[in-house]
């Protein structure tokens, strides 16, 4: 990200590097509302806690990379991430999930085995791409200045990607006919049973959904920064909160927990060192779960 000139602009002046630090905030916020998404949707419909959702980022990424130095424009690059992303967290599901779920194995198990699937995909992708960072090459980069905020146009990119994402998927499920099973499913699963809808189908669905945004967004996250082995864990964590301070099954409320969050912890940056922001994130997940125990929009129960 390209800081702001140092002089002192007459927007700034009375409020110091609060609007710079909120104008960052609202960047951030847009694309942990994008992972929110992606991780809101699978684990609204199949209550299945996908920790692993931090590998198919990863994946995704490293993709985007192996693309972009084969000489593939960006935009293939990132959409080449996104698909790899979206059929290898159906195959997780596939895998890892749906035998375990036929076992009727408890949550606990599930979350086990899909936090031991994360280290071990962890260590294969630093087997396979080594430790070291692999940059996205040929990425384009410019600053931009609205006024006295700065940042760059890829940040801007990011976040109007984001949004895009965001605005298909609430599209899809409010319009759709499979939105609308997936919806039924969410709220009822059983009925939806009886109602003829595949559960299988939805959850595959759910799940190349989410996968699909989390890949996009890693290749995004690998053109800003670096692809890394274990690059997936930070971003995971922020969707994870960002879905449970808007709340559960509600789209609407994990991308306004992922603005609360990035916004949060931008300006939490005023009071706090650097190195003490990331307890803000949980700062506001104690307090929204002590206050709305649902989250801030979590869709009413009948």
């Amino acid at each position: 990200m390209i800081h702001p000139a140092t002089a002192i602009h007459p927007a700034t002046a009375d409020f110091g590097p609060a609007p710079q630090l909120a104008f960052d905030g609202l960047l951030v916020g847009s694309f942990y509302a994008m992972l929110a998404v992606s991780f809101g949707i699978i684990f609204s419909t199949t209550r299945t806690f996908h920790f692993a959702h931090a590998l198919t980022f990863t994946v995704g990424a490293y993709a985007g990379v192996v693309a972009a130095e084969a000489g593939l424009p960006f935009w293939s690059a990132v959409l080449l991430g996104a698909l790899a992303a979206a059929f290898f967290g159906v195959a997780s599901d596939l895998l890892v999930y749906r035998p375990l779920r036929r076992r009727q194995a408890k949550q606990l198990n599930i979350f086990l085995a899909s936090l031991g699937f994360l280290i071990a995909g962890e260590a294969v992708v630093q087997y396979v791409f080594g430790p070291n960072s692999r940059p996205l090459p040929s990425v384009p980069v410019t600053g931009v200045q609205f006024g006295s905020l700065a940042t760059s146009s890829l940040q801007i990119l990011i976040a109007v990607v984001s949004w895009l994402f965001v605005l298909l998927v609430a599209a899809f499920l409010r319009w759709s006919k499979y939105g609308l099973a997936i919806r039924g499913v969410e709220s009822n699963a059983v009925l939806a049973d009886a109602f003829g809808v595949s559960r299988t189908l939805i959850f595959v669905l759910v799940f190349f959904i989410g996968s699909f945004l989390a890949g996009a967004g890693g290749v995004l996250f690998a053109a800003r920064d670096t692809a890394t082995p274990g690059m997936g864990l930070e971003p995971l964590l922020a969707a994870f909160i960002a879905v449970f301070i808007g709340g559960i099954g509600s789209i609407a409320g994990a991308a306004v927990g992922g603005l609360v969050l990035g916004f949060a912890e931008s300006l939490g940056a005023i009071v706090l060192p650097g190195y003490l922001t990331n307890i803000v994130a949980f700062v506001i997940l104690f307090l929204v779960l002590v206050v709305r125990p649902r989250g801030l929009l979590a869709p009413r129960t009948t």
